[in-house]
């Protein structure tokens, strides 16, 4: 396969599928292309009719949808650094981190309703990384 490593960063997917297209436009086909490329004909197709209408910006990744973030960027960089001190720092009666706890502090300080499982998910991820939990 070609460029498996470049798909890894926008700009190494918007040079792939450019290589892709190339391709194409020398007279290879879709099939042809797709199997030196490792992905479906119908994937190759969709590049060519995406530049074709939109150019270079049709070959760009969007957003593929999907619900978007509760959180901001600059939200959850401030509630990892909260769950990683102890409760009891930030004014809560409790020793330690549980997903009721963290609901009500995100509900308190950032005015985000997040459910109690989604917290507890977020705790379990910060405790499976690599600085862990007081």
């Amino acid at each position: 396969m070609i460029g498996v490593a470049l798909a890894d960063s926008p700009a190494g997917q918007l040079v792939h599928r450019l290589d892709g297209i190339l391709l194409v436009s020398q007279g290879r086909s879709c099939q042809e292309v797709a199997d030196l490329f490792g992905v479906d004909r119908r994937t190759v197709q969709r590049w060519v009719h995406s530049a074709y209408l939109h150019g270079l910006q049709g070959l760009v990744q969007r957003h593929r949808g999907g619900r978007p973030d509760t959180l901001s960027a600059a939200q959850l960089q401030s509630v990892q650094r909260d769950l990683r001190s102890l409760p009891t720092a930030l004014g809560y009666a409790h020793r330690e981190w549980s997903g009721k706890l963290l609901a009500l502090h995100l509900r308190q300080h950032h005015q985000v309703e997040i459910s109690v499982r989604t917290c507890q998910r977020m705790i379990e991820s910060l405790c499976s990384q690599s600085t862990p939990l007081p």
